[in-house]
């Protein structure tokens, strides 16, 4: 069941957030995807596990915490049933379950420590929060993961790519439902400032004075930062990034153009995107990039779809978006000029690493399985640049080679049945180029 959002809550969408979900959905069928894993039940089994594990709160268990909500869900114009639940967790934490059937209502859970530590503004926000996740259908992009399911080896079959940008639009439906929170305590910036204060520290007013501009220095100090790469790990956004996009929020009236605002709070929010910083990471980023777009050129035809994800998959370690990074990159002189710089400093300043990045570029001329004389004459070039002898550059060459048309041949061999039909083998895996990137910690808290 998807739930359209209020005449009040549509507006507040970061715009940003709203168009990459829905071009991630659209690009890799996602829907499909998800519905058939709700339909075989999993999302009622996390329901029915919160219903066994956790109290629901009803007007006489606890009126305070019913009746707050009650006065979110009035100012967002939410109307959807909603059951709250408080279970005993010592973390301070907040999540929403949403709906799957019109029999069901949608979920709201807290934790324990959050009851005790917030004040009813401070309430006020996470709730609005969580209705705002729900609101904007969030929970059906985190459904893509347990939907893809894991390998027997515990590997997630989902896409590489699309975990990637998963990453990112989650910390994107963060600032949204941040929006929803804050309309709820009527755009007060000091709530929401305690709120972090006590997320991020677990620590009251008992210990701490709440003040925005301490925030804001350690924003300041978040962007001067050299090596951004940990910053990528987390589910969150950095929670001076959220105070400054709610500062930003904050002056625009109800129905107001946002645009301005959308663009800069997106500046800030891509501070977290994970990005090679080290010398080395960015000139092989670069390499690979003007390499890559050369070698899949190099046969005289058009950039092929294998050739391209190949070489998206080659880019994952080193950028947060390679499709868009190769789009920038728009003529072959460009590409010439980048690969020459970039090679030059790695004959200069790498060792082994050259003949890794190498390989890399053999993935890209021979992931079609034929090498022709034109491809085999630029990587001669591109090894020459990189003081890597013909001979080695050739043995690369032949045994990337080999493992696509082993792997060729495996999918064209068969496996004859009865009444004389045959079906085909399980293909071989690719011999994929290297992939890894920056691990992603998660959180329910809002």
């Amino acid at each position: 069941m998807v739930t359209a959002a209020s005449p009040v809550l549509a507006p507040l969408r970061f715009a940003p957030e709203r168009e990459l979900i829905e071009d991630l959905f659209a690009r890799f069928g996602l829907d499909a995807l998800i519905d058939h894993f709700v339909g075989e039940g999993h999302v009622a089994e996390m329901y029915d596990f919160i219903l066994g594990s956790q109290l629901r709160l009803t007007p006489v268990l606890s009126p305070r915490l019913t009746g707050l909500l009650g006065e979110a869900r009035a100012v967002l114009g939410f109307t959807a049933p909603v059951d709250l639940f408080v279970g005993p967790d010592a973390g301070i934490n907040a999540g929403a379950i949403h709906s799957v059937t019109s029999e069901r209502p949608h979920v709201l859970s807290l934790s324990s420590a959050l009851v005790e530590r917030m004040d009813d503004d401070e309430l006020r926000f996470v709730l609005g929060h969580e209705l705002g996740h729900l609101a904007f259908d969030h929970y059906r992009a985190r459904l893509a993961g347990p939907a893809f399911g894991d390998d027997d080896d515990g590997t997630s079959r989902m896409p590489p790519l699309l975990a990637r940008r998963l990453e990112s639009w989650d910390r994107l439906a963060e600032l949204s439902a941040d929006r929803a929170g804050f309309r709820v305590i009527d755009g007060r910036l000091d709530v929401a400032v305690r709120v972090f204060f006590k997320l991020q520290s677990g620590l009251g007013p008992e210990h701490l004075r709440f003040d925005v501009g301490a925030f804001l220095d350690q924003l300041e100090r978040l962007e001067a930062l050299e090596r951004r790469e940990l910053l990528s790990v987390f589910s969150h956004p950095a929670t001076p990034i959220r105070v400054r996009a709610l500062q930003l929020f904050a002056p625009v009236p109800a129905g107001g153009d946002l645009a301005a605002v959308d663009a800069e709070v997106l500046r800030l929010a891509r501070l977290m995107d994970f990005e090679a910083t080290r010398p080395l990471d960015v000139q092989a980023r670069d390499f690979l990039l003007a390499g890559g777009v050369l070698a899949a050129m190099a046969d005289g035809e058009e950039v092929t779809h294998e050739e391209w994800e190949t070489l998206v998959q080659l880019l994952l370690p080193l950028c947060a978006d390679p499709e868009a990074e190769l789009t920038r990159i728009t003529t072959a002189d460009e590409a010439d000029e980048i690969l020459t710089r970039s090679a030059t400093w790695l004959r200069d300043n790498a060792g082994e690493e050259r003949f890794d990045l190498l390989r890399n570029l053999a993935h890209v001329v021979c992931v079609d399985g034929r090498l022709l004389g034109n491809e085999q004459r630029f990587v001669h070039q591109v090894a020459d640049a990189l003081a890597i002898p013909e001979r080695a550059a050739d043995q690369i060459l032949y045994d990337v080679l080999a493992g696509y048309l082993q792997s060729q041949a495996m999918r064209r061999a068969a496996v004859p049945l009865l009444g004389g039909r045959r079906a085909p083998r399980p293909p071989a895996p690719l011999p994929a180029p290297p992939t890894a990137g920056p691990a992603k910690a998660s959180g329910d808290d809002p």
